[in-house]
């Protein structure tokens, strides 16, 4: 009985002992992370994207990605098609947005055949009440690029006209 009193003080005297030791030793005994440099893109850094719409071998639909009157703090959610216009078999290097306001998922199994096509989810989740802009560029054989602009501003997305307007009569210069 007396061993397992004894045993229980010493515990009660370790967790007193580890509360009074003060965090800046703790904190030089732990190393602290060293920053990565980002890794370089190849086809982002030697390549100019410049076609839109369509190039010599893909067709992107839509052309333009607009996220009109977005809400802030919520997911939006578009798709785009990616389209193999061309008579052979290809294989695209899909260059994701730069940004985080904006990801992409897709599944790309094997190439692309003619005539079928890729589908791009495209993900936007915004911040703060401000206009957004970033690309999705695409990279096919040789020299071959595509760009596909994203657009998010703060309109509102309903578009109501009055079907009549009366403007009266005003005399010139009034």
């Amino acid at each position: 009985m007396d061993i397992v009193q004894s045993a229980t003080t010493e515990i009660m005297i370790a967790k007193t002992s580890f509360k009074k030791i003060p965090s800046d030793l703790l904190g030089s005994l732990v190393e602290e992370p060293k920053k990565r440099h980002a890794i370089p893109n190849h086809l982002l850094e030697s390549k100019i994207y410049s076609e839109l719409e369509r190039s010599k071998v893909v067709q992107a639909e839509p052309a333009v990605l607009h996220y009109g009157g977005y809400k802030v703090g919520k997911h939006h959610q578009q798709t785009l098609k990616l389209i193999n216009i061309s008579g052979d078999v290809i294989n695209l290097h899909i260059i994701p947005p730069q940004t985080k306001y904006f990801q992409i998922k897709y599944n790309k199994t094997h190439r692309l055949v003619p005539g079928l096509s890729y589908v791009v989810t495209v993900d936007f989740c915004p911040d703060e009440w401000r206009y957004y802009y970033d690309c999705i560029r695409i990279h096919c054989q040789g020299e071959d690029t595509l760009v596909i602009p994203v657009h998010a501003y703060p309109a509102v997305n309903v578009v109501e006209f009055p079907s009549f307007i009366n403007l009266s009569d005003v005399s010139v210069g009034k």
